[in-house]
């Protein structure tokens, strides 16, 4: 078996520009394994097996960024596993993986991540869910939330389920928050307890 490189990854930033796109892209290149972060660690889902960071390869890693100082950013990762040679895509909708992962791993995947403008900073919605940016949130910061877990998260169209979703209090729907919002500390966390959560009011 030859080994991985870094070319898989070479020229998308000046073909790619929406990560539902770049998905496909590397999908049509045989990335079709899910992995997600777990506990700090890289996890194979179809396995559940975790990867030692030391040992895998990142073949190409993908920043997309919308918005003034890149008020919402995406990043996928397309790795290699070389002990297996199961190729798969690390998905970080949300740009969160480097206050989520342990540090060896987070080093890794962003060693020589490449970075492209995605164009869509006006957009009213994203992969279905209307678009709320830092503007809106400063009128009424507590109006959304952050739900982690929920059961009845609308489906995730990269495959597998989201994670983390934003949720608005007033309309009593899904959102999608710009990564500048999901940074900041005035944001309240809401993971799920259950059945007997229905609502954040």
């Amino acid at each position: 078996m030859s080994n991985p490189t870094r070319d898989e990854g070479a020229c998308m930033t000046s073909q790619v520009t929406d990560v539902l796109e770049a998905v496909q892209s590397f999908i049509a290149k045989g990335y079709d394994r899910e992995y997600r972060i777990k506990d700090g660690n890289l996890v194979d889902l179809e396995l559940g097996s975790t990867f030692d960071p030391c040992a895998i390869h990142v073949n190409a890693a993908l920043r997309l960024e919308s918005g003034s100082d890149a008020e919402d950013a995406s990043n996928i990762y397309a790795i290699t596993d070389p002990a297996t040679g199961h190729k798969g895509l690390l998905i970080d909708a949300f740009d969160v993986f480097d206050g989520i992962c342990h540090r060896d791993l987070s080093e890794r995947l962003v060693a020589h991540r490449e970075t492209a403008p995605t164009g869509d900073q006006d957009v009213p919605s994203k992969h279905g869910l209307r678009k709320v940016y830092k503007n809106e949130f400063e009128h009424d910061p507590e109006r959304y939330v952050l739900r982690e877990g929920f059961p009845d998260f609308p489906p995730c169209p990269f495959g597998g389920a989201f994670s983390i979703l934003g949720f608005d209090t007033a309309e009593q729907s899904y959102v999608w928050l710009v990564t500048s919002i999901i940074r900041d500390s005035r944001l309240i966390r809401i993971p799920y307890q259950g059945e007997d959560v229905i609502s954040d009011e």
